[in-house]
């Protein structure tokens, strides 16, 4: 599912049932730093906690070069929920183009 399809989504359920990590944005931050912002929506059908979205680089041949991790604001959110994330690389001097983004969760079963 690539981004440019989110403006024709009209509810949640026709998103599929798991937790969606997006990237937007890919530009360069005030200092010229690279940055990557994204979004990620929670469509699993319960609350989920101790979020953590982790971006790959690949270089030109499709090795990954670098790994980070960030945690999202909020780092739980409901059902049908939306967290945002910012990653800024201090040690990258490329603009962000190729990679993949992948989010770890858990359950929230504080109230189960």
């Amino acid at each position: 599912m690539g981004i440019e399809q989110f403006p024709e989504i009209e509810t949640f359920q026709k998103l599929p049932r798991k937790v969606i990590v997006k990237g937007g944005s890919a530009g360069f931050d005030p200092k010229g730093h690279p940055e990557l912002r994204g979004i990620v929506i929670n469509n699993i059908g319960q609350p989920i906690r101790d979020i953590k979205v982790s971006l790959v680089l690949f270089n030109e041949q499709e090795i990954p070069i670098l790994n980070k991790s960030t945690i999202p604001d909020p780092s739980a959110i409901p059902q049908g929920g939306i967290s945002s994330f910012a990653f800024i690389l201090d040690d990258y001097d490329q603009e962000i183009k190729n990679y993949y983004l992948y989010a770890a969760w858990k359950y929230d079963d504080s109230n189960w």
